[in-house]
């Protein structure tokens, strides 16, 4: 029996399906053909088997040109062989570096790093750095695991629906996806974790003795205050819902939450009209893509006729011709005309090349492969060039796609690493945090304060070095004008502490590695420790003449002696009095 969540629900996403398949999903059919074959069932249903799936691809430029896009995208941003993402106390709690909330942080830094290793998500990362520049848009789903602390599913572009807030931020999406009768008494029979849920009355005949039949089902992730319909028991307050509902019988099997949104929806760009949906590299390089594989089409043809030329043959040599390498056809030399000829050959194949090579390089562009394949460009061919100067290059190259990286930082890394804390977090992987990331919440309840989420890729990385060019130039110039024109105040511009330290983190130092400005060990502890000792040295040097000067006078007053005593004694707070 159908009940009203249920059909509030289906309501929702069979009005975002149809939305999605009237203006979506025969572009990203025809996108996916020639950019992505094996994701190429949007509109259409296949089976496994290379029929089908590769059937329009004579040329796969735009084939590699989008892996080359995704393997940079991942080696930039969410390398496996190194940290990439850092937490940090938030601004307004005011903590220092080098305290407890700091090292509490960079050591749950250090877990998230090693949890995300152990599960599934560098797999399902690669997934989605293909699919984000693709079809322009990608969804994945970080839930916490049952054999491991994090979870993650990606979600084929055609099988979900998704909604934006009044911030331009996915926070609502409904997918739809299939299940086995065996997979429908794993997923949804009560269990420890799922003790409410249920598998409804009219599948469970359906699922019975029939391992392979499949039933329907939508997973429904959305605010809670959007649904009118939704129950508001205690166990199922948590601010993000999450739905499973079955199509076939128009039921709920599941109703749980979330503490934090698992929604980690990218956009390459976005339309000009206000879509949800995301804008891509594939938009970009289809009408190319068709182009160029019909053209190749053609030039295969082209290179096979000049390999296996069209053949006039005279009415009285037939079956006499013989067109094998090193064949031999006997003729008339009295009828020089009755010999066979070449026929219909005379495409330019070298012109063909060069256009379709012009057409490919436009798919390569569109796709960013230069910014990603910078080593084997034209200007870096002189082996002169320093590693400096590569870096320099790689760089400036970079840049070129830092929109692109700052929307994929703000939409999937970042909320990654908020979901990942909270889950970390709640299953004791962190530990105990300290009192100052601590925030009161009610008379007698606390919550713990989620950390900034900084990212701290080879792609930040390499746009830092373009500071540190600017910070090394700006100084350069100073030094050399406070020298020349012999102006040593000019460097009283530049706030020299911060620039350094500055200069060290974006350089890839450690920020353990860098002293606080203020407490114990900070660089004001040390800096005072210097000045005392300098102080007492210059106290001792004082009081040994005034002792050699005492000598010759038949010795020092009494109350000259005392004040001799106490600066190197240290007492006065170490200061001569």
């Amino acid at each position: 029996m159908a009940d009203d969540l249920a059909i509030e629900q289906i309501k929702r996403y069979q009005s975002g399906k149809s939305y999605r398949e009237t203006r979506f999903d025969n572009d990203a059919q025809y996108i996916a053909q020639y950019c992505l074959p094996n994701d190429s069932v949007i509109t259409t249903t296949k089976t496994e088997g290379v029929s089908g799936w590769t059937d329009l691809i004579f040329d796969t430029t735009a084939i590699q040109a989008a892996q080359v896009l995704a393997a940079g995208l991942f080696n930039s941003l969410t390398p496996q062989t190194q940290p990439w993402i850092e937490y940090a106390p938030p601004e307004e709690l005011d903590t220092e570096e080098g305290d407890e909330a700091a090292q509490w942080l960079g050591r749950a830094s250090d877990i998230l790093m090693r949890e995300l290793g152990r599960s599934n998500f560098y797999l399902v990362a690669g997934l989605s750095h293909l699919g984000r520049p693709v079809f322009g848009t990608d969804l994945v789903l970080a839930e916490e695991g049952e054999d491991t602390t994090l979870l993650f599913h990606h979600h084929r572009f055609g099988t979900y629906t998704i909604e934006e807030n009044a911030f331009g931020l996915v926070d609502a999406c409904r997918r739809e996806f299939e299940l086995t009768a065996r997979q429908v008494r794993q997923m949804f029979e009560p269990n420890a974790r799922f003790p409410k849920q249920k598998i409804p009355e009219s599948l469970q005949n359906a699922i019975k003795g029939n391992n392979q039949k499949t039933f329907k089902f939508i997973h429904c992730v959305f605010p809670r205050e959007d649904s009118k319909k939704l129950a508001r028991s205690a166990a199922d307050r948590k601010p993000i819902a999450s739905v499973y509902i079955s199509l076939d019988a128009q039921e709920t099997c599941r109703v749980s939450g979330y503490d934090e949104s698992p929604i980690l929806c990218s956009r390459f760009a976005k339309w000009g009209t206000g879509s949800p949906y995301g804008y891509g590299p594939g938009y970009l390089c289809l009408p190319d893509a068709r182009q160029v594989n019909y053209m190749q089409q053609f030039m295969d043809q082209v290179a096979e006729l000049h390999a296996n030329p069209r053949v006039l043959t005279p009415s009285n040599m037939d079956g006499d011709v013989d067109l094998r390498a090193g064949g031999v056809t006997t003729f008339d030399p009295m009828n020089p005309n009755a010999v066979p000829r070449e026929w219909a050959t005379a495409a330019d194949y070298k012109l063909g090349m060069d256009l379709l090579e012009q057409k490919r390089q436009m798919i390569r562009d569109a796709f960013y492969n230069q910014a990603f394949k910078l080593l084997n460009s034209q200007p870096l061919l002189d082996k002169s060039m320093t590693a400096y100067e590569i870096s320099q290059r790689l760089a400036e190259q970079l840049e070129q796609v830092t929109p692109v990286v700052a929307r994929c930082e703000t939409e999937f890394v970042k909320p990654l690493g908020r979901r990942c804390f909270g889950i970390l977090f709640r299953s004791g992987k962190l530990g105990q945090p300290p009192a100052a990331l601590m925030r009161q919440t009610g008379p007698n309840s606390q919550a713990l304060v989620m950390p900034d989420v900084q990212v701290t890729s080879r792609f930040t990385d390499a746009l830092k070095a373009i500071k540190n060019r600017g910070r090394t130039a700006a100084i350069d110039f100073a030094l050399k004008l406070a020298t020349e024109a012999q102006r040593p105040d000019v460097l009283d511009v530049f706030e020299l502490d911060r620039t350094v330290i500055g200069y060290a983190r974006d350089a890839g130092m450690a920020p353990d590695d860098i002293r606080a400005e203020h407490g114990k060990n900070s660089v004001q502890a040390i800096r005072q420790q210097r000045a005392q000792m300098a102080q007492q040295q210059r106290a001792a040097a004082m009081a040994e003449q005034l002792a050699k000067a005492g000598k010759n006078i038949g010795g020092a007053p009494e109350f000259m002696q005392q004040q001799v005593k106490d600066a190197t004694s240290g007492s006065n707070g170490g200061r001569a009095a």
